[in-house]
C-alpha cells in the first residue's frame, strides 16, 4: 500500500486512475480547488487536497508524505478550436511551467517516485515499421511541450522517474471522442493525414490501468497504446459502421502545423509496459471502442 497524490485527477483518465489505485489498496488523494472536484473525489473515495498548480510551496505541502506523486494535468482544447492560434497556450503552460513545479514540490516533499503523462505522437514518421520507446523523436506542433514536460520529470526530480507516452484518447466521456463522433455522423473523418498511416489509440478505461500499473514499473519510458495500432482507414471504417455511414472524408485538405505530429504514421508498440507490469489494453480503441461509444450514446437517449 502507497501514499499516492495525483495532479489532474478529475480528468478522464484522472478519475479512472483514482478507482484503479483504490481498487488495489493504496491511498490516494487527489489536488483540487473546486468544490465539483473535491465532491468527485471524495465520491470516487479519494482524499482531496487543495494547491494550485502553479504555486510550488502549496504543492509541497499537497505532496507531504507522498510516496509517489503522478502528473496527469492537460488541458485539451475543444475539437473545432484545436487549430485556432492560442488554443493550445493553457495546456502548453501546464506541461512547460506546471510539471516544472510539480517534479521540484515532488523531490522537496521526499517522493520516491514521480509519474509524469505524455504522448506517443512524439516519434518521427515510422511508415510501417514498428516504433519502440528509443525511436526516433521528432516533437513539432501540439507535442513539443511534451517533451519538456518528459525533461522537467527526468531532470528536476531525483527519485524514480516513469514516463508515459500515451495514445490518442478514446472514451465515451472524452469530449475529443464526442466530437469525432459527431462529425462521423456528418460524413468528416476526426484524423488528418494519409488514411494508410497508423494511429496510435487508447481506450480510456485502458488508460486509468497503465496509470495505477505504473506504480510498480521500474524507472522508464513506456509507450501506452493499443496492442494493434489501427490505420486511418481502420478508423475511419469502423467510426462510419458505428454511426451508420457508408465512408468518411478527410476534414482538411492541408494539416495545419499545429496539428502536424497527428498525421504521421506511427505504430507504436507498447510491450515494454507488458512485459514489466503485466498490463495489457482491453479494447481495441481505434476500432472496437467506437462502436462501444455508439452503444452508450444510444442507452442514454
Amino acid at each position: 500500500m502507497r501514499d499516492i497524490v495525483i495532479t489532474g485527477a478529475t480528468g478522464v483518465v484522472g478519475r479512472r486512475a483514482v478507482r484503479e489505485l483504490l481498487s488495489k489498496g493504496h491511498r490516494v488523494a487527489g489536488v483540487t480547488r473546486s468544490t465539483r472536484g473535491r465532491s468527485l473525489l471524495e465520491s470516487l473515495g479519494a482524499r482531496a487536497v487543495e494547491a494550485a498548480v502553479f504555486d510550488q510551496p502549496a504543492l509541497e505541502s499537497a505532496f507531504a508524505g507522498a510516496d509517489i506523486v503522478i502528473n496527469l494535468l492537460t488541458h485539451v482544447p475543444p475539437a473545432d478550436r484545436m487549430a485556432l492560434p492560442g488554443a493550445w497556450d493553457e495546456n502548453d503552460r501546464l506541461r512547460r511551467e506546471a510539471s516544472a513545479g510539480i517534479a521540484r514540490a515532488a523531490q522537496a516533499a521526499g517522493a520516491g517516485r514521480l509519474v509524469q503523462e505524455s504522448l506517443a505522437f512524439l516519434y518521427a514518421d515510422a511508415g510501417d515499421t514498428w516504433v519502440d520507446e528509443g525511436a526516433p523523436l521528432a516533437g513539432g506542433g501540439t507535442t513539443t511541450t511534451a517533451l519538456a514536460a518528459e525533461s522537467n520529470a527526468t531532470q528536476l526530480f531525483g527519485g524514480e522517474t516513469v514516463v508515459l507516452r500515451f495514445g490518442m484518447f478514446v472514451g465515451p466521456d472524452s469530449h475529443l471522442s464526442r466530437a469525432n463522433v459527431e462529425d462521423a455522423r456528418r460524413g468528416i473523418s476526426p484524423s488528418v493525414g494519409r488514411r494508410d498511416a497508423y494511429q496510435p489509440t487508447l481506450w480510456l478505461d485502458d488508460a486509468g490501468a497503465a496509470v495505477a500499473a505504473a506504480v510498480a514499473a521500474p524507472a522508464g519510458i513506456y509507450n501506452v497504446a493499443d496492442d494493434d495500432p489501427p490505420t486511418r482507414a481502420e478508423i475511419d471504417a469502423a467510426l462510419a459502421a458505428a454511426v451508420g455511414r457508408d465512408a468518411l472524408r478527410p476534414p482538411v485538405d492541408e494539416v495545419p502545423p499545429e496539428l502536424e505530429p497527428l498525421s504521421r504514421s506511427q505504430r507504436v508498440r507498447s510491450r515494454k509496459l507488458q512485459e514489466a507490469t503485466g498490463w495489457t489494453p482491453r479494447v481495441r480503441a481505434g476500432t472496437d471502442g467506437w462502436r462501444l461509444i455508439a452503444i452508450s450514446q444510444g442507452r442514454k437517449r
